[in-house]
């Protein structure tokens, strides 16, 4: 039995009856079913507005309650074709079914009612409107009355269900026992309503009404399930405008309330046991949205329960509303592709970088409205949402945007600019030969923007003894090299005209490139990938950690273009694996890497060939055994400069010359610690880096899906002036194919150029889902294009401003 873009059309008895298609023999058109958890807070309250759980006698799950509330509610219509087989079963009093794929779950919808339009040009159309069948059947049935009580869940729904012929089915662990009366004369539908806006705001109960269908599609069971958070587990893709969200609409309701006078049943209040004070407020609400605050007014509204007697319950269930109304709530409907239709529940992440404000939010699907006819009409609604804080420490959030702001502040005041002259190699000459580095920076307040500034707006000035500028003396950069003669009468100077839009380098986030996926296990390689390097033919060299044995071995395996794995070699003590540095000398592939000689945590850096089938000792002798490191490092090696790059634990890093290595040198020529750019190790899973000099790339993030704690992130900087280069993020400010995995762990960054064109290099180790096993997870690479900012044409200045800032 075909199960999509169908309903299946049931007599009173549920029995099956006939069928409407799509384009079967019996059409129907303009179908919209909408489910909900909660009400969207689409209207504002104010100053003694009076919000009510009421008793409206409705089979359709209205309350009338004035803001973004736990409701359930399930409606929908459909239009049918007069005259096609199946249309006069189309009728109020029968019913239609429904398979919803995302919960594996079938619906039964009971027709309330019909109606019968034409026009000129068509000819008569039923319309159908109908509601969930639980819902219309509470709202034609009186339970059992009984007298007041402390009820738990169990007893309250099992009351309210009784004789209806719903299974109810507990998914919940709430244990409080609120006190309910049933009179036996209020229809359920009422009462269903009050549990929903009493006992599920309180303990976050919802339900999910479906049916059990059999082949021949007759129901055989109907079910209610009371869960405490309906797919909580449920982390669903994330939601960009432009890729599958179509349109957002964003509904504020600006005025909080901070103080709630609640009433319940008979107008009882909750004075005898709050002091007898027939309120309660929240001071710090008030003091963050009511300017007023310090006059001791407040922003005031009154709630009522009318089944609610009990002070304390009364008191309890409103201090959990004031939680509700105390802060501007927002509700956001989006249209979305066919594709993209998450659960009812789940949580998503949703971006649109158009809107104003910007909208950077995740939430939890309250609404679902969905069509089979047109499912480009799908919609999802999140409310009370979350908003997203930029996943980054607080001092790197005012990093950014006092980066951004410096360089406009830079644009507008030049003499704000300050010039640092750095001397890395001291000012001490061994003979007049002897050259020194001089570096410049460009300062803006405590912004470092030297990476927005063009290599001429760094310039560099001789002054002759006696003051005057030596107009001979032409150099600009913010790396330069003097001879003995010149340092001390060198003069920097930033020319803010050079300030660029754009840092030095970027991703071209428009021209990523979806290499291919392939799995852990193949040909023995098995656990994951933790770095890759891609060589010179095309080929790719990775590192796999091996622990089964407890002697933190590495794995190196050769992949051909398309991934498939040549050869191995295991490298006995080689730790992580997590970055290391591949070095190609007449066809012979040389990895710079660690090694703990006796795994005590002792490190030495080493360089040894890549052997096929070898199992590799430290002692081998194959093995370069260059020098003994500070601490655990991670290694790279920058092919195009011949340098080499040693992260330690704690962020620091030197930049070394191979060749002084090799001559068992640790000649440190630039050092910065990674940390100053925005990584917490305490938050950030650090992954891998790359040197490709003069930039350094980092990246961290663990295997959930895009958090706010661990984000998916790549940075950059300039290791010579230190300046930030960017710092993306790959779940939100990417579009990344096929990555839609809810475990996707970054692995590899790395950079390799094809003739001049530099790419970053990057893997994921992802699984379809967090609770998959290992042995499921895949490896996914991808390539994006780094950008280098256009050289900035010369600009004549005419004669040199001598009151420009300089440095020594």
């Amino acid at each position: 039995m075909a199960l999509n873009n169908q309903y299946l059309i049931l007599d009173p008895n549920l029995k099956r009856i006939g069928t409407l298609t799509v384009d079967g023999a019996t059409k129907f058109s303009n179908d919209s079913v909408k489910i909900q958890l909660a009400d969207s807070d689409t209207t504002s309250t104010s100053y003694d507005d009076d919000i009510n759980v009421g008793t409206n006698d409705t089979f359709d799950g209205t309350v009338n309650l004035n803001a973004q509330s736990k409701k359930f509610d399930h409606q929908g219509q459909l239009d049918v074709l007069q005259g096609q087989p199946d249309s006069d079963k189309v009728v109020a009093g029968n019913n239609i079914a429904y398979y919803d794929e995302l919960s594996g779950h079938w619906y039964v919808m009971r027709i309330y009612s019909v109606e019968a339009n034409n026009t000129a040009a068509v000819k008569h159309v039923t319309t159908a409107n109908f509601t969930n069948l639980c819902l219309y059947s509470l709202a034609h049935h009186y339970p059992i009355a009984t007298t007041a009580s402390a009820s738990t869940i169990q007893t309250a729904f099992n009351e309210c269900f009784n004789a209806t012929g719903w299974t109810l089915d507990y998914q919940t662990t709430n244990v409080m026992t609120p006190s309910i009366t049933i009179d036996g004369k209020t229809k359920a539908s009422t009462l269903i309503q009050t549990l929903i806006q009493t006992l599920i705001q309180t303990y976050d109960v919802e339900i999910d009404p479906y049916v059990e269908i059999d082949s021949q599609g007759n129901i055989t069971k109907k079910v209610c399930v009371i869960t405490d958070q309906l797919n909580n587990d449920v982390v669903y893709n994330e939601a960009v405008f432009g890729k599958n969200m179509t349109s957002i609409k964003r509904t504020t309701v600006s005025t909080p309330v901070t103080k709630l006078i609640p009433y319940g049943a008979n107008g009882s209040t909750i004075a005898s046991v709050n002091d007898g004070k027939p309120y309660i407020v929240d001071d710090d609400a008030n003091q963050k949205y009511n300017p007023d605050w310090q006059a001791g007014l407040y922003y005031e509204a009154i709630v009522t329960a009318n089944q609610i007697s009990n002070s304390a319950g009364l008191k309890s269930w409103a201090r959990d509303m004031l939680k509700l109304y105390n802060h501007p709530r927002t509700y956001y409907e989006v249209n979305v592709t066919p594709n993209f239709n998450p659960p009812l529940g789940a949580t998503i992440r949703f971006k649109d970088e158009l809107i104003e404000p910007v909208l950077d939010a995740s939430g939890r699907v309250i609404q679902r409205t969905i069509s089979f006819a047109n499912p480009y009409g799908n919609t999802v609604g999140f409310g009370e949402y979350t908003t997203v804080q930029v996943a980054t420490p607080a001092w790197m959030e005012q990093y950014q945007n006092a980066l951004s702001k410096a360089v406009d502040e830079a644009k507008k005041d030049a003499s704000s600019i300050k010039p640092v002259a750095l001397t890395p190699d001291g000012n001490n000459f061994t003979d007049t030969t002897q050259t020194k580095r001089l570096i410049l920076q460009a300062w803006e307040g405590s912004t470092n923007i030297s990476s927005y500034i063009d290599s001429k707006g760094f310039i560099w000035r001789r002054y002759n003894t006696d003051g005057t500028v030596d107009t001979s003396y032409q150099q600009t950069g913010y790396l330069i090299n003097a001879g003995s003669d010149a340092v001390g009468t060198l003069h920097g100077t930033i020319e803010a005209d050079y300030i660029q839009d754009d840092p030095e380098i970027k991703l071209d986030t428009t021209g990523i490139s979806y290499l291919g996926v392939y799995g852990p296990d193949d040909n023995g390689a098995h656990s994951a990938t933790q770095y890759m390097a891609r060589l010179s033919n095309g080929q790719y060299l990775t590192s796999r950690a091996r622990d089964d044995s407890g002697s933190s071995d590495t794995m190196f395996a050769l992949q051909d273009s398309k991934f498939a794995v040549q050869s191995v070699m295991l490298q006995i003590h080689g730790q992580h694996g997590g970055t290391f540095g591949v070095q190609e000398v007449n066809n012979t592939i040389y990895i710079w890497s660690i090694v703990s000689l006796k795994n005590d945590g002792n490190y030495m850096l080493v360089r040894f060939p890549y052997v096929a089938g070898l199992t590799l000792q430290p002692t081998d002798s194959r093995v370069q055994q260059i020098m003994a490191l500070k601490g655990y490092g991670r290694v790279n090696y920058d092919r195009q400069h011949d340098m080499v790059s040693i992260g330690y634990s704690d962020g620091s890093t030197d930049i070394i010359n191979a060749s002084d290595l090799l001559d068992g040198n640790y000649n440190v020529l630039y050092n910065f610690n990674i940390t100053d750019y925005g990584i917490d190790f305490n938050q950030n899973t650090y992954q891998s880096e790359c040197l490709d000099f003069p930039y350094f790339y980092f990246a961290a993030g663990g295997g959930e899906a895009e958090t706010t704690d661990d984000p998916h992130k790549v940075w950059a900087l300039n290791v010579v002036h230190k300046g930030a280069e960017f710092e993306a993020y790959f779940d939100n400010d990417m579009v990344l194919p096929n990555l839609t995995d809810e475990s996707r762990e970054v692995e590899t960054c790395n950079v390799f150029y094809q003739g001049t064109q530099a790419y970053l290099l990057v893997t994921f180790n992802a699984r379809v889902l967090e609770i998959d096993p290992y042995s499921a997870e895949k490896e996914k690479v991808y390539t994006i294009p780094i950008t280098k900012r256009p050289v900035a044409s010369v600009i004549d200045k005419g004669t040199i401003n001598e009151n420009d800032s300089t440095a020594d």
